[in-house]
């Protein structure tokens, strides 16, 4: 399974179990894997270029890196 595939289904669990944190944390994810796809789409000019894991588990670390980043700074 996809880590896209895995998200929308983790999204759909989330709502159903009215968990609004990992909601709202899945969606922002789900987001951010959508924007890379689209800005890779615009980059190679093909309409159906889709991102696989490898590429979502970089988006997925970058993620991460800014929210350290977030609470480095705000520690400091």
């Amino acid at each position: 399974m996809s880590f896209i595939a895995r998200i929308n289904q983790d999204i759909t669990a989330a709502m159903k179990n009215k968990e609004a944190e990992k909601l709202s944390t899945l969606r922002m994810v789900k987001t951010a894997l959508m924007n890379f796809e689209i800005e890779k789409k615009g980059k190679a000019n093909d309409a159906e270029a889709t991102i696989d894991d490898a590429e979502a588990l970089k988006v997925l670390q970058s993620l991460v890196k800014q929210r350290r980043d977030s609470v480095e700074q705000y520690t400091q």
